[in-house]
């Protein structure tokens, strides 16, 4: 529960400490006194949205804090989830604001992120004002709130791991189908591409090796006329020629071995040189007429292969290389839209499958949320009875969408319906309920999801909006009955409800040197009796009036 709130410079509120106790507390005052200030801290010290606009004037920061105690074994699981200590069950939630606009949030002392604080803060805390009431018209609420009472999330976590693979398999299905729509629509040119380049049967490292042949036949006549003077002077010449001088040394030399071993080694060398040159006299040869066929031929030939491979590569800008893998690609994207139908087959039939899967999940989920829905329907329905709502007819509407609704949070539609007299058939909330009305299911939801809820500390602003007299005095009854369980604190305009209060704290509005401030105590018996003689009376409290307001603090009866 909450024990003790520190405000400062919040609005026009300076410096504030507030002191609660355990059990039903009321805040009262005149209106602009300052109560929503309260409200308004405490929702920063669960997190809410806020700006420097806040802060009070003339302040360059403002703080919120909060002292916990007994904390419920759900927040302290919460906390070291996050790695928090509250093993003592004691916390101390703080939030500062300053005038740049940053906002540091604290838990007993350790800085955290936002999103940790606020999840921290709502296991503690539960604020409900007028837009929890309109919360209410939003049927997009409606499924989660009977998921929270029916505690089927196990259920729920089995049916989306199943959805889960049914809507990857969805969207696998759909991105082919988009493709094969794609390809088709291109057919024409994806086979007009392949008949354009493979007609050309393109091979790696052609283009470099007719660029090299290309070289070669331009220097035709050139390699032959030069080759066949290698070839004569060298070894086909009619009298004189290298080879044949060198026959004539060789043996010049070895006549001369006699004399010394040294010409027989020269002789050996010249033998070598001669291989040699014969060797290349022979290539030279080879080379002049290495043609298969009329140069000028083969030319034209070639040159023609290569402005075909110039126009593809202009065409498709890419090189040869890249035309190889585009008229590959080109191939695959074909097969794969002549296998397109196969494999769409194969892929519904593995959908199917899998949202069969879903619908039989969804199926045991939507039995629970029934089961759940009436039961809720009858617990609503009895504390709507005790807060004035007899004859209304509160009704958890579940319906089933089938296999074409499923959604992450399965197939059915949630309706929190409400009949406001005998015969009559339920509606949905917008249309009937009045703001009183709205209060009165609220709080009736709130009486009933108080046991799952495992907050220590509830907070209603202004529950009594729209009623009043015996209605009131019976929403402040329930309000009480609640605290037995949880720590209740109400901002009320009603004497019937802060009557009911086990501690009522009245919030005054004073100027301190010409500025306006606030302030919160604690009220004794005769301090309450003329604060609730003040909410019930008029100008000027008569003792009719303080009659009154003793008699409703004398209210044991009621409430056992």
């Amino acid at each position: 529960m909450l024990v003790s709130l520190h405000i400062e410079n919040i609005a026009v509120m300076k410096s504030c400490d507030i002191s609660f106790s355990p059990g039903f507390t009321a805040l009262t005052g005149e209106t602009g006194a300052g109560k929503s200030i309260i409200i308004d801290s405490i929702g920063l010290l669960c997190g809410s949205r806020t700006d420097r606009s806040v802060i009070r004037n003339g302040e360059d920061r403002a703080e919120v804090s909060g002292f916990f105690c007994d904390i419920h074994p759900n927040a302290t699981a919460i906390c070291a989830a996050s790695g928090i200590s509250a093993d003592d069950g004691e916390m101390m939630l703080s939030r500062t604001l300053t005038a740049d606009g940053r906002s540091v949030c604290r838990i007993n002392g350790r800085q955290v992120p936002l999103s940790v604080f606020k999840e921290i803060a709502a296991s503690l805390i539960n604020i409900h004002g007028q837009q929890d009431n309109w919360s209410l018209l939003n049927e997009n609420n409606h499924l989660s709130l009977l998921d929270k009472y029916a505690d089927d999330f196990a259920l729920l976590e089995d049916y989306r791991s199943a959805y889960n693979e049914y809507y990857a398999k969805k969207t696998e299905l759909d991105k082919t189908l988009k493709q094969v729509e794609k390809d088709s629509e291109e057919r024409d040119v994806l086979e007009h591409r392949l008949k354009d380049l493979g007609s050309a049967k393109l091979k790696a490292g052609e283009e470099e090796k007719l660029l090299a042949e290309r070289k070669r036949l331009q220097n035709a006549e050139r390699i032959e006329k030069q080759s066949s003077f290698v070839y004569k002077a060298l070894k086909g010449g009619d009298k004189v020629n290298a080879v044949y001088l060198l026959d004539r040394s060789i043996a010049a030399l070895n006549s001369l071995t006699s004399v010394s071993e040294e010409y027989a080694r020269l002789a050996e060398r010249l033998e070598a040189a001669k291989y040699e040159i014969d060797d290349i006299a022979d290539s030279a040869s080879a080379l002049s007429g290495d043609f298969d066929g009329d140069p000028t031929q083969l030319l034209t030939a070639l040159e023609s292969r290569l402005d075909k491979i110039e126009r593809l590569q202009k065409k498709y800008r890419r090189d040869t290389e890249g035309l190889i893998e585009l008229y590959n690609d080109t191939v695959m994207r074909l097969e794969r839209l002549d296998n397109s139908e196969g494999d769409i087959e194969l892929l519904e039939k593995e959908l199917a499958s899998l949202r069969k899967i879903c619908v039989q999940k969804s199926e045991l989920l939507s039995n629970a949320r029934k089961k759940a829905a009436d039961e809720l329907s009858v617990r609503i329905c009895s504390e709507l009875a005790f807060l004035d709502m007899p004859n209304v007819r509160f009704t958890v509407l579940v319906t089933n969408e089938g296999a074409e609704s499923l959604t992450s949070d399965g197939a059915d539609c949630v309706r929190f319906m409400l009949a406001g007299a005998s015969g009559e058939a339920p509606r949905p909330l917008s249309k009937i309920a009045s703001g009183g009305e709205l209060s009165r299911v609220m709080l009736a939801i709130k009486s009933v999801f108080a046991e799952a809820d495992g907050v220590g500390t509830v907070i209603f602003d202004e529950i009594d909006a729209g009623v009043s007299g015996k209605t009131a005095r019976k929403i402040g009854i329930k309000l009480r009955n609640a605290s037995a369980d949880s720590q209740v604190l109400c901002v009320t305009h009603s004497a019937q409800i802060a009557s009911l209060a086990a501690n009522h704290l009245m919030v005054s509005k004073t100027i301190e040197s010409d500025r306006f401030s606030s302030s919160v105590r604690l009220l004794n018996t005769d301090e309450r009796i003329e604060e609730l003689s003040r909410i019930l009376g008029g100008i000027n409290v008569t003792d009719a009036q303080r009659k009154a307001a003793m008699d409703l603090l004398d209210a044991e009866n009621e409430i056992n």
